[in-house]
């Protein structure tokens, strides 16, 4: 083939063509081959500043594991679509590079050192012990496909916004009228009189007919219309039940564990600690080398000496490697030493190492007395795992036609059960599943009476199901739910009995009557409150709120209403006065966490506006 391009390359064509590859490559470089669509990994772009299809598909795969972390796998598979998720990710990260390029053209900036410092105090970087581990690091930025690089950098960039955000909103604050309208509003007191017009009262003199019951009936059938049940017998096979009837002997452990040691592979995990010299500087070195060697303890020189922030309050400890944690002179060095034994100073990109091993674990295999209950564990659900997958499939065989599912439970030595008559909201335990509800639910199963296909409801638990009984939706008879009826009239009619009784209260009050005299004529008690507060607890919920809702009175007059309760009684509701907050009222640390509330306040809304400003003053596409 090589052969067939140099003969054809000869000729005046091939010449042509190998010109305008020359000016392609002088005008453009030899990129141009190859991205000819330079916005092919552009998912927007910003002031200039590219957004790429990279960062949208790591923040949707990481809105998708807060979601599922947030709301379980029961969320619905709508939501965790790319196409559902991609709109709103791209918007946030370009509203966050706004942000973040604001605050870079501000001057705002993060340090090394405190980028590695706000890693090490991170809980997601700690381990059992709640020290940082540098494994326990790698391996959570592997998970979320991230690099030390690209994290840092996500990092600076949110620690940045960060103070772009705490900026704006410690510049905000509120102006002395500003503070004195909440202080008015907030220590304003009212001046109240009401009366309770009891339900219980009313009640008793309430009557409901059979008229009114039967009309209450006919105009609301859907309320009394019970929904569609069906009763299913089903046979649950899982391996979780399995193992319950699986016996394992002693020997037969022993012959497992004896099989494990022989099959042994050491897979060495080494606890390592360092002391790292970032700038190689002779004399540090020299310095930790010589206090090493006067027996000084490793985790003493460690706090005193080390550049990694992340290690250094920790003695150095970096946690276990399995040989792949750490660069590969770091690891090389970490296996030529014994348990306690601290290495000579070794160089890598990120410094000067004094590596210890300060513990090894993997190289023995466990003990029999330590594995006893995991191989037991073992054997049974192997076992199990056996018998599941046999009775799998003649269960598939025997329910495609059976007749029932108790003669096909007793000839795979399992056992039917009944579900009970269930709707189609579902209920509890398999009857709130949702695959089992579709299934009880399925022409198949409900109307041509078969038995369900079987049905996976995971890798080791299966359900089969057929109908044994069914309730259609109907009209439940008035004789069974008169009572309901009853009990709903007599309410609604208490309730309109007392508004009515209110309402003539409220009359005789607009028509000049005082409130004392009307209560004194309906056998009702007044209850008066001077400076009534709005966090005041000793009075009704409802009767506070509807009093500070009450308009202002004028001078020499009273403003009337009513209120009815949450638990059915009813309130005649005299505001006499008003009474605004003064400064008066205020303590000083009152006026301290106000000053604060309102700052916090004006501060969001600021920040919010300073958002809007930027994104519509940007260039975006």
């Amino acid at each position: 083939m090589l052969q067939n391009l140099r003969d054809n390359s000869r000729g005046v064509i091939s010449f042509i063509l190998i010109g305008f590859l020359v000016i392609i490559f002088a005008l453009t470089g030899v990129d141009a081959l190859f991205n000819w669509d330079s916005s092919a990994n552009q998912a927007a772009k910003v002031n200039g500043e590219k957004v790429t299809e990279m960062e949208v598909q790591r923040a949707i795969s990481m809105q998708k594991q807060q979601m599922i972390n947030q709301y379980g796998e029961q969320i619905p598979a709508q939501f965790l679509s790319d196409e559902y998720l991609r709109k709103p990710v791209i918007e946030n990260l370009v509203q966050r590079l706004v942000l973040t390029q604001a605050a870079t053209d501000g001057g705002m900036a993060t340090s090394k050192d405190y980028l590695s410092k706000q890693i090490a105090v991170a809980e997601q970087f700690k381990d059992e012990s709640g020290a940082f581990s540098n494994v326990r690091y790698q391996q959570v930025l592997r998970n979320m496909g991230l690099t030390h690089s690209t994290y840092t950098k996500l990092l600076s960039d949110e620690l940045i916004f960060n103070q772009l955000q705490s900026g704006i909103n410690a510049t905000s604050f509120a102006t002395p009228s500003q503070f004195e309208e909440v202080v008015a509003l907030s220590f304003e007191t009212r001046d109240v009189s009401f009366a309770l017009i009891p339900a219980a009262k009313v009640s008793e003199s309430v009557v409901v007919n059979d008229d009114e019951i039967a009309a209450h009936y006919a105009a609301s059938p859907q309320v009394f219309t019970s929904p569609e049940q069906v009763a299913v017998d089903y046979i649950d096979l899982n391996v979780a039940n399995l193992m319950k009837d699986v016996t394992v002997t002693e020997a037969q452990v022993r012959k497992q564990y004896e099989q494990n040691v022989a099959s042994f592979v050491a897979t060495p995990e080494r606890q390592a600690a360092h002391i790292l010299i970032e700038d190689n500087s002779p004399e540090k070195i020299k310095s930790v080398n010589e206090r090493l060697a006067s027996g000084e303890e490793f985790a003493d020189v460690a706090k005193e000496l080390s550049d990694d922030l992340g290690s250094k309050e920790q003695g150095g400890d970096l946690g276990f490697t399995k040989g792949d944690a750490f660069p590969s002179e770091f690891e090389a060095a970490l296996v030529s030493l014994k348990v306690g034994e601290v290495s000579a100073p070794v160089k890598t990109d990120a410094g000067t190492h004094f590596i210890k091993l300060v513990s090894e674990k993997g190289s023995e295999p466990a003990s029999f007395d330590e594995q006893k209950l995991a191989i037991e564990d073992q054997l049974k659900r192997a076992e199990a795992e056996n018998v599941f997958v046999a009775k799998l499939e003649k269960l598939r065989d025997l329910s495609y036609n059976a007749e029932s599912l108790e003669e096909v439970a007793m000839e795979l030595d399992l056992k039917a059960e009944n579900s009970g008559l269930f709707a189609r909201n579902g209920g509890k335990d398999l009857t709130a599943n949702t695959q089992f509800i579709e299934a009880a639910f399925s022409s198949e199963v409900l109307q041509e009476g078969n038995s369900s296909e079987v049905l996976e409801l995971d890798t080791t638990r299966v359900v089969v199901l057929k109908k044994t009984a069914y309730k259609p939706s109907e009209l439940r008879p008035l004789d069974e739910v008169k009572g309901e009826i009853t009990a709903q009239l007599k309410v609604e009619k208490a309730r309109k009995a007392l508004a009515e009784q209110g309402n003539g209260l409220i009359a005789g009050l607009n028509s000049g009557s005082t409130l004392k005299d009307l209560s004194e004529s309906a056998g009702l008690e007044v209850k008066e409150l001077k400076g009534l507060k709005r966090a005041s607890a000793d009075v009704d919920a409802d009767v506070l709120r509807y009093a500070f809702s009450m308009v202002k009175p004028q001078a020499g007059s009273a403003t009337y209403g009513g209120v009815m309760t949450a638990n059915g009684d009813f309130a005649v509701v005299v505001l006499d006065a008003v009474n605004i907050g003064t400064m008066a009222d205020v303590t000083p640390e009152q006026k301290s966490a106000i000053v604060g509330q309102l700052g916090n306040i004006y501060g969001r809304n600021d920040f919010m506006s300073f958002q809007k400003f930027l994104k519509d003053s940007a260039e975006i596409k």
